[in-house]
C-alpha cells in the first residue's frame, strides 16, 4: 500500500526500500507491471474483460498514484461518471470537487481503438471544462490534451506510454498522480504547447455564442415587431425564454430522452428551400409542454412575435455546433456549474434599446451594482455539505420531505443545485426504506418512474429561491428543471418556488415616504404572503447562499427603510450585512446559516451592531479567506460563517484561517488546519477568533500588561497626506538645485520618507524631500518653490483637501512631532518593521508615528511576540496585516523595564545602519553582521518572552503560529 517505508510487488517479491511518495508509488506501479507480464506469459489475458482490466489493473494503478479510487478518506475524489450522457466515459478525478482529468478504460482482450475512444474522452472532458482525458487498456496509456485545437487526434495527444516504459518513463506516468496534480506539474509540462492553438473552453465558447445569439434575437424580434411597442424588458424575456427552451430541448436530445427534433426540421426546409421554421418550432413547444407541463413551455409572449427562419436557424444550428472546429455541443455532459457559471456572466449583459435597434451590453457596472460574483463549485459544495447535510442527519426519509431549503439570493441557482444533488444521494443510498411499496410495483409504478418522482418532490417540497432578477429567477428554474430532465416525465412548476422579489425588503412594511426608485429597492417582497405554510410552521429548516456585494454608498435610498426595520442596521454597513438579520428571522430553531460574505463586518465599526445581533446565536464554523482570490476578478476578503438559531454561545467553534487555495479538499484542509475558538471570548468590539490556547496565552498576559495605546498616552500620528505628491514631493537633486539658487529654500525643504522606506530597525532613504508648504506660509520669502508649485496650480486647485490658498498643505496641528524622536511603522506590513527616528524625517500618509524615545518598546513591537499578537488583534490584507491603529493599540504591552533590552534595541538600530550602508554589497563584513543581527534577534525574544511571563510551551506555541 502506498505510504509503507518498504514494499513488496504484485508477485510477492520484495522490493528496494522507498521512502518518498514518488519511490513508493514507483515500486508498487513495477510490481503492477511484472503481474501484467506474468499473465502475458500466462495466456491469461485473453479472458481479461473491461471491468476485469479495471479491477486488476488500472483501478490499482491510480491507488498507487495517490487517488482514493475507493474514496475512503474524499467523498467522489473518484466516481463513476452518470450514464446520462451519451459520450460517457468511466472516471472523472477529481480534487477539492473539481475534475481533474477524466478516463476511458478498455479491455485488455480488445485494446485501444484511438479513434473513436480517444473522441468521445476528449469531447467529454472539454464539455466538462477541464483540460485532460486519459485513455487506457493497462498496456497502453495515452494523455490527452483537450483543449488544445485541432482536426488531427495526434494534435491532441500529449503523451502515450505502453506499461513497458511505465518504469523506465515513470515521471511522466507520475503527472498523473494526484500529488502531482496538486502541485500543477501536467499543466507546468503543457506550457511546452504554448505555441498551439488552444480551443476556447466550452462555459467561454457558449457563453461567447448565447451573446451572439441574444442580440441576434432582439434585434430581430425590434425590427419585425415594431408595431408591438415591445419595451427593453419585454423584448429580454421572449429572448431568455426562447433561449432556455432551447437549451432544455438540447439537453432532452443529448441525454437521449426525445428524438432529435429540431435538425430534421432544419435540413427539411433547407432541401425543399421553403417551410416555416419559428412556426414548426411554436409546435415543438406545444409538444414539449403536453409532456413535460413546466412553465418553461407555457403559452408566452416569445410565441407571438414575428421571427425571421434565417436568424431563428442560425440560433438553432449554433446550439449544435459550436464554432470550434474539433467537436459539438453535448448538452449532457456539461455540468450545472458551468452552465451556471455561463448565466452569471450573461446576467452582467443588459439589453439597451433605441427606437431603431437593440444591443447587448456588457456591463461589468451593472454586475457590481447587483453584486453579482459567481461562487466557485468548492465553496458551494462546503457550505452545502456543513448546513444540509448536517440537517439531514438522524432524519429518516418522510422527515426529509418536509425539510425546507432556501437561497435568500439564488442567481442562477448554484447552491439549490448542490443541495438538490446532497437530497438526491440520500435517498438513492437510502432506497431500500423509501424505495417502492409492492403497491407502487403491483401497479406498475417502474423504477425509472420512481426515481423521476423522487426528484421531481426535491424539488417541488425541499428547494426555495429568491432573487432581485427574473433573468436569474427563470435561469435557476430552468438549471432545476434539467437536474430532473432525465427521463419523458412531467415535471413541476417551481414557480411558487423560485420566485422575484427583494429578500431584505417587505411590502408590508415599506412606508411611502421610504419607497425609492434605486435598483435595490424595487420588487419588494412579502414573506408570509409568498410563503405562507413555511412561515406558519417556523420557517427554513436551512439557508445558504452568496448574498451579493452591494456596498453602502448604493443604498442611500433605502438607509430609512433599513435603520427602522434591522437591529443590524449602521449607516456605513454593506448590503449583506442585512441578509444575516433577515436570514435569521426566516429559519426555524435550531436552523443552519451557511453564507460567503465579506469578512470586513468582524472588526469595521458598522458591523457593531451585526455582531451584537449574531453573538446571541450558536456560531458553528467561521472560514477566513483573508485576502486570497477566492471569486474570479474580485478581491473581496471573504469568509464562509455557518451558524445555528440557537441562542446561546458555542464553546468550540471551528474556526480556519485559510493561507492558499492550492488545497486538495477544503474540508480536509479545515480538518487539518482549523482549531477551536471559544465564542464566549469574542468582545463586540471586534471579533477575533482565538484558538482556545492561544485565548488562553492572551488571556494570561493581559492581567500584567496594559493596551499599547495606554502606554503611549494614546500619541499615535499618521504621515503627511499632501493632496498631490507630484507638486511637493522632490528628489535629492531638485533640493540641492532649489537651494543652490537660494539658500532660503532649506528652511521649507525638509527629508521625507514613504513605507517601502521603513526597514526593521532602520530607514533606507531613497533621497525624497517635501516642500512643507504649511498654512500661512509667507510664499513670497521662497520665489523659486512658488514658481515650482505653479507647474501644478490646476491640479493643486483641485485638491479636495488643501489649505487656505491653493499652493498650501492641508491644515495640520502636529507638524513638530516630525522633528522630535519618534518609532514609526507603515501601516500594512507582511512581517515586523518598526524602527526609530532622530533625525527628523516627516512621513506620506501609509506611516505611523508615535512620539517616544523608548528603545524597549521599539525592541518589543519588533519581536515574535508582537507579531503573534499583531497576528491575533489586527486584519489581514494582502498577505500580511493592516496595523490599524484601533486594533494595534489594543496588543498588550508589559509595564516591567529591561535595561538590557533597551541596550539590545540599541545596539540593533546601529547593526542595521551599518547593514543599510553597504547598498546591497555580498561581503564578509555583511556576513558578520546579519550573524550577529540574528544572535541579538534571539536574545531579544527571550527576554520579551520573560517580560511577558511565558513558559517554555507557551514560548513553542507562539513560534509555532507565526510561521
Amino acid at each position: 500500500m502506498v505510504g509503507a517505508s518498504s514494499t513488496k510487488s504484485e508477485s510477492g517479491q520484495q522490493q528496494s526500500p522507498a521512502t518518498t511518495p514518488f519511490e513508493i508509488a514507483k515500486n508498487n506501479v513495477s510490481g503492477l507491471v511484472e503481474k501484467y507480464n506474468q499473465m502475458v506469459a500466462s495466456g491469461r489475458l485473453k479472458h481479461y474483460n473491461e471491468e476485469n482490466t479495471k479491477k486488476d489493473f488500472i483501478t490499482p494503478l491510480f491507488r498507487y498514484l495517490g487517488w482514493d479510487v475507493e474514496n475512503i478518506k474524499t467523498p467522489d475524489e473518484v466516481t463513476n461518471e452518470d450514464k446520462v450522457s451519451k459520450g460517457r466515459v468511466d472516471y472523472a478525478f477529481r480534487i477539492n470537487g473539481i475534475p481533474k482529468f477524466f478516463l476511458e478504460a478498455k479491455a485488455l482482450n480488445k485494446g485501444l481503438n484511438e479513434g473513436e475512444d480517444a473522441l468521445q474522452a476528449i469531447n467529454y472532458a472539454w464539455h466538462k471544462d477541464t483540460a485532460w482525458a486519459v485513455l487506457t487498456d493497462f498496456k497502453t496509456l495515452i494523455i490527452y490534451n483537450a483543449e488544445v485545437k485541432g482536426k488531427d487526434l495526434s494534435d491532441a495527444r500529449f503523451i502515450i506510454l505502453t506499461c513497458d516504459q511505465f518504469i523506465d518513463q515513470f515521471h511522466k506516468l507520475w503527472w498523473l498522480s494526484k500529488p502531482a496534480f496538486i502541485e500543477g506539474l501536467l499543466d507546468k509540462e503543457a506550457l511546452s504547447w504554448g505555441k498551439k492553438l488552444r480551443k476556447t473552453k466550452v462555459g467561454d465558447q457558449l457563453l461567447q455564442e448565447l451573446m451572439v445569439y441574444r442580440e441576434l434575437l432582439s434585434k430581430d424580434i425590434l425590427k419585425n415587431n415594431s408595431n408591438k411597442n415591445l419595451s427593453e424588458e419585454e423584448i429580454d424575456e421572449a429572448v431568455q425564454r426562447i433561449i432556455d427552451r432551447l437549451i432544455f430541448i438540447r439537453t432532452t436530445e443529448d441525454r437521449q430522452i426525445e428524438a432529435p427534433m429540431l435538425r430534421p426540421i432544419i435540413r427539411e426546409i433547407k432541401e425543399r428551400k421553403r417551410g416555416n421554421f419559428t412556426k414548426q418550432l411554436n409546435g415543438i413547444y406545444r409538444y414539449y409542454d403536453s409532456y413535460y407541463n413546466s412553465k418553461l413551455f407555457m403559452r408566452h409572449l416569445c410565441e407571438d412575435l414575428e421571427i425571421s427562419d434565417e436568424v431563428m436557424i442560425k440560433v438553432v444550428e449554433g446550439l449544435y455546433e459550436s464554432k470550434e472546429s474539433f467537436t459539438n455541443y453535448d448538452f449532457s455532459a456539461i455540468d450545472a456549474d458551468v452552465l451556471g457559471n455561463i448565466y452569471e456572466q450573461y446576467l452582467g449583459h443588459i439589453l439597451r434599446k433605441t427606437q431603431k435597434r437593440a444591443k447587448i451590453e456588457s456591463k461589468e457596472t451593472h454586475r457590481k451594482e447587483q453584486g453579482i460574483y459567481y461562487t466557485p463549485t468548492y465553496i458551494v459544495d462546503y457550505i452545502v455539505r456543513n448546513t444540509v447535510c448536517e440537517a439531514l442527519k438522524n432524519k429518516k426519509p418522510y422527515e426529509v420531505d418536509h425539510i425546507k431549503i432556501l437561497d435568500m439570493a439564488c442567481g442562477s441557482g448554484s447552491f439549490l443545485i448542490k443541495a438538490f444533488d446532497v437530497l438526491n444521494e440520500y435517498y438513492r443510498l437510502r432506497d431500500k426504506d423509501y424505495a417502492q411499496t409492492k403497491m407502487d410495483i403491483d401497479n406498475g409504478v417502474s423504477n425509472d418512474t420512481w426515481k423521476i418522482t423522487r426528484k421531481s418532490n426535491i424539488l417541488r417540497k425541499n428547494l426555495y429561491g429568491v432573487d432581485l432578477d427574473p433573468k436569474a429567477v427563470e435561469i435557476a428554474q430552468l438549471n432545476l428543471l434539467l437536474k430532473a430532465a432525465e427521463f419523458k416525465y412531467r415535471l413541476p412548476d417551481l414557480q411558487e418556488n423560485i420566485k422575484c422579489g427583494n429578500s431584505i425588503l417587505s411590502e408590508a412594511v415599506l412606508e411611502p415616504s421610504v419607497k425609492p426608485e434605486s435598483p435595490e429597492a424595487t420588487k419588494p417582497f412579502d414573506w408570509n404572503k409568498e410563503f405562507p405554510n413555511i412561515i406558519f410552521n417556523g420557517g427554513w429548516d436551512v439557508i445558504i447562499g452568496n448574498p451579493p456585494y452591494v456596498r453602502q454608498e448604493e443604498l442611500s435610498e433605502i438607509k430609512p427603510y433599513l435603520q427602522a426595520n434591522f437591529e443590524s442596521y449602521h449607516g456605513m454597513a454593506d448590503l449583506f450585512v442585512y441578509f444575516f438579520e433577515r436570514a435569521m428571522s426566516l429559519l426555524k430553531s435550531g436552523g443552519y446559516l451557511g453564507i460567503i460574505v465579506s469578512n470586513k463586518w468582524l472588526k469595521a465599526g458598522y458591523g457593531v451592531n451585526l455582531r451584537k445581533f449574531l453573538g446571541q446565536y450558536w456560531i458553528e464554523q467561521f472560514i477566513d479567506f483573508g485576502d486570497l482570490q477566492v471569486f474570479e476578478g474580485a478581491t473581496t476578503y471573504p469568509c464562509i460563517i455557518i451558524i445555528r438559531k440557537i441562542k446561546k454561545p458555542n464553546p468550540k467553534i471551528i474556526v480556519c484561517n485559510v493561507k492558499t487555495l492550492n488545497f486538495e479538499s477544503l474540508s480536509n484542509y479545515v480538518k487539518e488546519n482549523g482549531f477551536t475558538s471559544d465564542q464566549r471570548n469574542l468582545d463586540e468590539n471586534g471579533w477575533n477568533f482565538s484558538n482556545d490556547i492561544v485565548s488562553g496565552i492572551i488571556s494570561k498576559i493581559n492581567n500584567k500588561c496594559i493596551p499599547l495605546r495606554d502606554y503611549v498616552d494614546n500619541q499615535i500620528y499618521y504621515g503627511i497626506k499632501t493632496g498631490f505628491n507630484e507638486a511637493y514631493i522632490i528628489k535629492n537633486d531638485k533640493r540641492n538645485e532649489l537651494i543652490a539658487k537660494d539658500p532660503n529654500n532649506k528652511e521649507i525643504i525638509v527629508p521625507f520618507v514613504s513605507g517601502e522606506e521603513i526597514k526593521r530597525y532602520g530607514i533606507e532613504s531613497k533621497g525624497y524631500y517635501i516642500i512643507l508648504a504649511k498654512i500661512g506660509v509667507d510664499i513670497s520669502k521662497y520665489p523659486l518653490i512658488f514658481e515650482h508649485l505653479s507647474k501644478y496650480k490646476k491640479q493643486l486647485e483641485n485638491r479636495t483637501d488643501q489649505g487656505e490658498k491653493w499652493y498650501e498643505l492641508r491644515a495640520c496641528s502636529y507638524y513638530d512631532i516630525f522633528t522630535k524622536p519618534k518609532i514609526m511603522f507603515s501601516e500594512v506590513q507582511v512581517s515586523p518593521k518598526f524602527t526609530f527616528d532622530d533625525k527628523g524625517y516627516y512621513a506620506n500618509k501609509t506611516i505611523f508615528s508615535i512620539p517616544s524615545d523608548d528603545k524597549q518598546l521599539l525592541a518589543i513591537l519588533n519581536s515574535k511576540m508582537a507579531w503573534f499578537l499583531i497576528q491575533n488583534y489586527c486584519n489581514r490584507v494582502r498577505g500580511g496585516y493592516i496595523l490599524s491603529w484601533k486594533y494595534l493599540g489594543k496588543i498588550p504591552i508589559p509595564m516591567e523595564k529591561s535595561p538590557e533590552l533597551q541596550q539590545l534595541a540599541e545596539k540593533m538600530l546601529q547593526l542595521n545602519e551599518r547593514l543599510i550602508n553597504l547598498k546591497g554589497k555580498q561581503t564578509d563584513e555583511r556576513i558578520r553582521i546579519e550573524k550577529e543581527i540574528e544572535e541579538t534577534d534571539k536574545r531579544i525574544d527571550e527576554i520579551v518572552y520573560d517580560l511577558y511571563g511565558l513558559n517554555e510551551e507557551e514560548r513553542q506555541i507562539v513560534e509555532e503560529s507565526i510561521k
